[in-house]
């Protein structure tokens, strides 16, 4: 359907936020293909970062990352991604929709979601 993307620096901490996201072809915003977007998708996205008496001390990560974005928050946190609407969406099968998310490099996707028409 189309894809878009969110930078968690620009999340205020412990403050839900909802955007409407418009779906693009590709990630390259002078990309001809995203002239007409793919559709619309309203999220509540809210990010927890975990505060220094939660860490554990020894911990390791699993997935380690060479060097964060600039402006990403250290030390982690908590991610809550809720899809609330998709609107105009391309494609010929939207039966079944979900959402991805990628981070760290690890890939994630939600349950199929119901459409009400």
């Amino acid at each position: 359907m189309g894809m878009n993307i969110i930078q968690l620096k620009e999340l205020t901490p412990d403050e839900p936020k909802v955007l409407t996201l418009n779906l693009l072809k590709t990630m390259n915003p002078n990309d001809p293909e995203n002239v007409k977007p793919s559709g619309q998708l309203t999220v509540e996205i809210l990010y927890n970062p975990f505060k220094a008496d939660e860490l554990p001390e020894n911990a390791e990560d699993d997935n380690p990352i060479e060097k964060a974005p600039d402006g990403t928050p250290a030390g982690g946190g908590l991610l809550v991604v809720i899809m609330h609407e998709a609107e105009d969406v391309e494609g010929k099968h939207h039966t079944n929709p979900y959402a991805r998310l990628t981070f760290k490099g690890e890939e994630r996707k939600t349950k199929v979601c119901v459409l009400l028409l």
